[in-house]
């Protein structure tokens, strides 16, 4: 628990560093007083699960979950054993976090991502069934299942966390999850707006998970630049209008990327939006927007670093600074 700003804090790591180093940096993780850790997955760095296990493995304490890999690219009877393992070795440590994911990428590899709603809803269905001792011959989600039994069950499942960006799968989350994971970029207005979506489906007390690209500098200028060009790029490709949208900046956003690109969205952005979309700064300043974020209605705020060569640094001296006083 944060002191400083009264929410869970942790980490996203997987993408932005070499895996060779994740023993050491979940390790700096934990004794700077950060509750978890999420194990990315995004294609084609570090695996989820991979991840996840040499987190868990290397920890004594902390939370730790996938965040999140794709319904898509494994089947449910697979997700189940993976996290099923992971819960049993690990009792009361590891959350699975699910969802449709990064649609690029599954084209790439030629993976069909029809109907992403009955997907997510159908491996969440299979995956409590599984976990519960069932054997399953039927059809959920478009996925098949003909005498599909776990050997080795969990005694304590897993929880079940979702990822979304779009209102009908946020409504999904609040529906059936046990837990929202909002993707990077996710302003506190944003995280205000899927706390009520939520809300109007069942899960005002479902917790939130946001996710936030962290730029910790010596100033905020400095930190300012170094994510200009990461979130500038997402901005400019981005399908979703979701979390623009909720800050109002989403048609000046597109004018300028009409007009000259993703270069011009990087160059020419206010401050203003680099500050809201992305935990930036200096250490106080990184401390302020982490606490908005809670403010806002999330339960644990998980950084995902961008400066690789800072990493162990910028992980002591923000611990430091959220557990002082």
């Amino acid at each position: 628990m944060s002191e400083s700003t009264g929410g869970r804090v942790s980490y996203v790591l997987g993408s932005t560093f070499h895996p060779s180093r994740l023993v050491e940096v979940a390790r700096a993780v934990e004794a700077g007083g950060f509750s978890g850790v999420w194990s990315t997955e995004d294609y084609f760095a570090t695996g989820g699960f991979a991840g996840a296990a040499t987190v868990l493995a290397a920890t004594e304490r902390i939370q730790v979950g996938t965040g999140l890999v794709s319904v898509y690219a494994r089947h449910p009877a697979l997700l189940a054993m993976e996290a099923g393992t992971l819960a049993a070795v690990h009792p009361g440590r590891f959350a699975l976090g699910i969802g449709a994911g990064g649609l690029g990428w599954l084209d790439q590899q030629g993976v069909e991502h029809r109907r992403p709603l009955g997907a997510v809803r159908g491996t969440v269905e299979a995956l409590r069934a599984l976990w519960a001792g069932q054997t399953l011959s039927e059809e959920l989600g478009s996925f098949t299942f003909d005498g599909v039994h776990l050997e080795f069950a969990p005694e304590t499942p897993p929880e079940v966390h979702l990822g979304a960006t779009g209102p009908k799968m946020t409504a999904l989350a609040g529906e059936i999850s046990d837990g929202l994971l909002l993707s990077v970029f996710s302003s506190p207005s944003f995280v205000r707006v899927e706390k009520e979506i939520m809300a109007a489906h069942g899960g005002a007390a479902t917790p939130v998970t946001t996710l936030a690209f962290l730029s910790l500098a010596p100033t905020r200028e400095e930190a300012r630049a170094r994510i200009r060009p990461l979130l500038g790029g997402y901005l400019a490709d981005s399908e979703s209008a979701a979390m623009t949208d909720a800050l109002g900046i989403t048609a000046e956003l597109r004018a300028l990327v009409a007009r000259g690109g993703p270069e011009a969205l990087v160059s020419e952005m206010p401050d203003k939006w680099v500050d809201q979309l992305c935990v930036c700064g200096d250490v106080d300043a990184c401390v302020a927007q982490i606490q908005a974020l809670h403010d806002a209605g999330s339960d644990e705020v998980a950084l995902a670093p961008i400066s690789a060569d800072t990493l162990l640094g910028d992980i002591q001296e923000l611990g430091s600074a959220l557990h002082a006083g």
